[in-house]
C-alpha cells in the first residue's frame, strides 16, 4: 500500500472515480461527502493526504482549512480556476491545487511528489518485539528473515502500525479493503497471528479489544 488517502467531493461520481483511479494504482482510499463526514473519518483512520472539494454545501475546502489547521497534506479541487481562488487556497494551508477538469494521472503525480517528500521525514518502519515493519512496503522480517505476508495482510498490518497502540475498528478495516465482510478482516488478523505470534491464542503484539477492533502494540 502506497498511503491512505481520503477523497472529500460532495459529486458522488467524482469520488468513486478519482477512488477507484487511486485503488487501482496502490492506494487505500476512504471517501467522504461533506465536511461532517470528513470529521467523523479524522477519528477513525490515520490519512497520508486528503484531496478535497472547494464548493461542497455546507462548509467548503476553503472554510474548513481556515476553521480547522489539520497536520494534514491537502489538494484541493476546484472548477474555479482563477489566480485569486488557488492563491486563496494555498493560503489557507493547502500543499497543491487541481482545477477541475483534471487528468486523474495529473493527481497521481501531486499524490507521489508530495509522498515522497514526506516519507524523507516520517517514521519509516516499526518494531514489535524481533519483528520489523517497513511501512511503505509492508516487507516484514523477523532476525533479517522474511515473512511472507499477502496484500491484505500487508494493508491492515501497515494501518494497526500506523496507529501502534491505537485500537482500529473491523469496520475500518473492511473499509481500507474495499467493502470486504468483517469476517474476512478476522481471517486476515488470524493468519497474521499464525505469522507473527508465538500463542496465536494468547497475541502479545496483534490483540482484539472485545467490542472495538484490534490493536497492535509496539513492544
Amino acid at each position: 500500500m502506497l498511503g491512505h488517502i481520503l477523497v472529500v467531493d460532495d459529486d458522488l461520481r467524482i469520488r468513486q472515480l478519482i477512488s477507484q483511479f487511486l485503488s487501482e494504482n496502490g492506494y487505500a482510499v476512504s471517501t467522504a461527502g461533506s465536511i461532517a463526514e470528513c470529521e467523523i473519518l479524522f477519528t477513525q483512520f490515520i490519512f497520508d493526504v486528503a484531496v478535497m472539494d472547494v464548493m461542497m454545501p455546507g462548509e467548503s475546502g476553503i472554510d474548513f482549512l481556515k476553521r480547522r489547521k489539520i497536520n494534514l497534506p491537502i489538494i484541493l479541487l476546484s472548477a474555479l480556476g482563477k489566480v485569486d481562488d488557488r492563491i486563496s487556497g494555498l493560503e489557507c494551508g493547502a500543499e497543491d491545487y487541481l482545477t477541475k477538469p483534471f487528468d486523474p494521472r495529473e493527481l497521481l503525480l501531486r499524490l507521489y511528489n508530495i509522498m515522497k517528500r514526506g516519507n524523507q521525514s516520517a517514521v519509516k518502519e516499526s518494531s514489535f518485539g524481533e519483528f520489523k515493519l517497513e511501512l511503505a512496503s509492508g516487507k516484514l522480517t523477523h532476525k533479517d528473515k522474511n515473512i511472507h505476508l499477502t496484500t491484505a495482510e500487508k494493508t491492515i498490518l501497515v494501518e494497526l502500525a500506523k496507529s501502534s497502540g491505537k485500537i482500529i475498528s473491523r469496520d475500518t478495516l473492511c473499509q481500507i479493503l474495499g467493502g470486504v465482510e468483517t469476517r474476512t478482516v478476522d481471517a486476515h488478523i488470524a493468519r497474521l497471528r499464525s505469522k507473527m505470534e508465538a500463542n496465536p491464542k494468547s497475541p502479545e503484539f496483534l490483540q482484539t479489544i472485545r467490542g472495538e477492533g484490534y490493536i497492535l502494540w509496539s513492544k
